[in-house]
Formats: C-alpha cells, structure tokens, sequence
C-alpha cells in the first residue's frame, strides 16, 4: 500500500513561515519521509467542516506547480478539480503546464463539484447533479484528445468544443497524465470512474462502506466492459494520532471543534485514522485488504504531532 497526504488547509500551528512557504516546506518533509503522493483541494475558500472561510487558502493550479519544483519523487494532483471553474481546454493546457512542471508526476483528479454555496458566490452556475457528472465526462474526454491527438485540433463534446486548437508540447506522459475521478456517488459518480477512470477515491468511509462501493463499481465495470483490476482504489481518511486511542479522540474532538461547522461523529462512528500509530495501522490494513492501494491522509487542521507520527511511525511500518 502507498500512503499521500492530502493538504486540505493552509492553517499550520506552530509555524512562523508565510502558509505558502509553509505548505512547500510540509510537501518537502513528507517527501523526504516517503509518501508518495501530495494534493490540494480545488475550492475557492476553506470548507466549512475544514477550517474557518477566512483562513488562508490558495488555487490549486497555482499552487501545485510551485510544489512540483521543490519536490522530486512524489505525485501530485488537486483533490478534486471541479469541471466548471475553469474552461475545460484552459484546464488541459495548465494539467499540461503541471505535468512538465513535475517532469511527468502530475494526476488528474477530477469531481463533479458540489460546493453551491461558492459556487454563487464566484458566479458559476450550479447544474443539478446529472448535468454536473456529465460536465465531468465532457471535461475528460476533451483534455484527453488535447493531449492524445496531433495539433492543430478541432474537437467536440456534447458541451465543449475547440477549433484549430494547438497544445504544444504535449505532456511528458505519453498520454498524459491518469484520470482520477472522485467521490462515493453509488449510481451517476461510480458509473462514470467505472467508464473512464485510471484512479478512483472515494473520501471519508468507514471499511465496510468502502467493501460495499467497491462490490458497486465492479459491476459498473461489468456494465462498460472495463478492466476493474486496472483501476487504481484509492481512500481518504482523517487522521490524528497520540499515545493513547483515548488521547486521539480528546484531540480529535478539540481541533473539529476551532472550526465551529458541525458537531463531530460520535466516538462509536468512523472518524477515519484516530487513535494510537498501532490503530491507525491497523486501519490502513483494513483499507489495504479491502483492495485499497493507497490511503491519502489528512492531518486534521495539519495537526504538527499527527504528521510526525504519520511520517516517523506510521509509514516506516507499512514501508
């Protein structure tokens, strides 16, 4: 199994650098630790159940290039790209900028959005869930033939279309960079990773919903004749870590409460990786024998004590 970390906040306690300086300095530390994976979120301001709406945040696609060049080894990508902040041939031309950037390292993730509420605020339309997923489709299938086919292109979607469009160069990838699709949705969203996906993730399950998506998807991959196996399953889970299971959850509970959004899941519920470096372990071998290949982890709030744990404990033992 390989284990990433997913940068959902700029909110880093204890440090004294700037909140960019400080994310490139935690991609830096997690690499060298040996992660294998490095995302941000595509959102315009911080979520709701994340953190505060004023706290720092920055662009995805502005942001990753500037990891990609302070980092060597890891993968990276933005979890997940909505398909409608950005012209879909715009969003092919800076994958491609971020592929070069990271000299082949670059995934696209993409989700079908769902954030109405900056989605109004920035003045996006915000189509019903059926026109979302089929946005997503349309998003893939252009930037796919912008980097698979020769330019000068012209191409149409049910949506989109290009005319006399050069992309030069093409990614360093030879056909550009995986499609990761994500989110959990048990018809429209899993009909499309089964349809056109190289990764799947789904974030935030307990195990047992996870086995259930799973069972979904390889019939999905029935319906379309793709290859289940080659897919790529792939979770997010929060995590916080400390000596005792009960200390984790006491930690938990105080870092979800300076965001103020909503009360968290009982103790009894699944919260994702909380508790001691042996729990968390034994969580990940749940995913890893459910068929997970990599569990992405969010440090909740960039908790400073869970990501040296993650990184000094937890991840030398699955190595």
């Amino acid at each position: 199994m390989r284990l990433g970390y997913h940068c959902a906040s700029f909110h880093f306690p204890e440090s004294e650098a700037s909140p960019f300086d400080a994310a490139i300095a935690l991609a830096r530390r997690l690499e060298e630790a040996g992660f294998d994976w490095f995302s941000t979120m595509d959102h315009l301001w911080q979520l709701p159940f994340v953190g505060q709406r004023d706290e720092p945040f920055f662009d995805a696609y502005t942001t990753l290039p500037a990891i990609a060049r302070e980092t060597d080894r890891m993968e990276v990508g933005a979890l997940v790209t909505s398909p409608h902040y950005r012209n879909p041939a715009m969003l092919g031309r800076q994958l491609t900028t971020l592929d070069h950037a990271s000299n082949g390292r670059a995934v696209f993730g993409i989700g079908a959005g769902w954030f109405e509420e900056e989605y109004q605020a920035y003045g996006f339309d915000y189509p019903e869930p059926e026109r979302r997923v089929h946005d997503l489709r349309d998003t893939v299938e252009l930037i796919r033939a912008m980097w698979r086919e020769a330019s000068p292109l012209t191409y149409e979607t049910p949506n989109h279309s290009v005319e006399d469009l050069y992309l030069e160069p093409k990614p360093v990838q030879a056909d550009g960079p995986d499609v990761l699709v994500g989110g959990g949705g048990e018809d429209l969203l899993l009909k499309a990773v089964a349809h056109l996906a190289d990764r799947w993730n789904v974030p935030g399950v307990s195990p047992e919903t996870f086995e259930r998506k799973l069972g979904l998807l390889e019939a999905y991959c029935g319906t379309f004749g793709t290859d289940f196996d080659a897919i790529e399953k792939t979770v997010l889970q929060t995590a916080v870590i400390r000596d005792s299971t009960d200390a984790a959850h006491s930690a938990y509970e105080r870092l979800r409460g300076e965001t103020a959004a909503a009360d968290p899941p009982p103790r009894d519920e699944h919260r994702g990786l909380v508790g001691t470096p042996e729990d968390v372990l034994e969580g990940l071998e749940q995913f890893d024998n459910l068929g997970a290949e990599m569990v992405m982890v969010r440090a909740e709030r960039n908790d400073p004590e869970t990501i040296e744990r993650l990184a000094d404990t937890v991840l030398p033992s699955i190595s």
